[in-house]
């Protein structure tokens, strides 16, 4: 008995179908929505009418995130950390300037190959291989500006995250209490420790 006989593929096809197309357009266009639209915080719906909380209420930084994926900077907009926006805006175009700038370079260098192999040039000719040689260089630069634009694109993400989670912070950098309490000027410490 021959064993090819009995067996089957179980592989999905690999053609997208529209109803897959349809399906990933409606989850981003949801996933936008939920980004645009703010949400109220638990604290908004539990309190009293006419109590002033001394807390501003901000959204939740999950969704400030998301804000920062669909549009490079409107996170740091939304934290109100303008200069950071605009550093994120000038970063990101610049590195996708640069993948693009390499890709067109790519693409003429495969045109180049075109006209070399239609002009009746062997791939084995010296002027061929240079042509392919730069063509694979832009390639792989095309490839690593996109690699550091998605690093820079995540690192804005997070940094719109702990902004966000920062935004009711109040931190205290002056000196300690017990100096402002007894008039005492502060001072500097120097302590040394050895172990044998």
């Amino acid at each position: 008995m021959d064993s090819a006989e009995y067996c089957f593929s179980s592989s999905r096809s690999r053609t997208p179908s529209r109803r897959n197309s349809a399906a990933a357009a409606l989850a981003l266009t949801a996933l936008l929505l939920t980004a645009l639209i703010p949400a109220p915080s638990f604290a908004d719906a539990v309190q009293p009418a006419g109590r002033a909380d001394s807390i501003p209420h901000r959204s939740r930084p999950f969704f400030v995130m998301l804000r920062s994926a669909a549009v490079p900077g409107w996170g740091q907009l939304y934290n109100r950390k303008y200069l950071k926006a605009a550093g994120v805006v000038a970063g990101e175009g610049l590195l996708a300037y640069q993948a693009w700038n390499e890709f067109r370079k790519e693409n003429d260098a495969v045109e180049r190959l075109e006209t070399l192999l239609e002009s009746g040039s062997d791939p084995s000719d010296p002027a061929y291989i240079a042509v392919d040689e730069e063509r694979e260089a832009h390639r792989n630069r095309k490839i690593n500006w996109i690699w550091w634009g998605l690093a820079a694109h995540l690192l804005s993400m997070m940094d719109a995250y702990v902004d966000a989670h920062l935004a009711t912070f109040d931190a205290d950098f002056g000196p300690p209490q017990s100096v402002r309490d007894f008039g005492e000027k502060p001072r500097l410490t120097l302590a040394i420790r050895t172990r044998f």
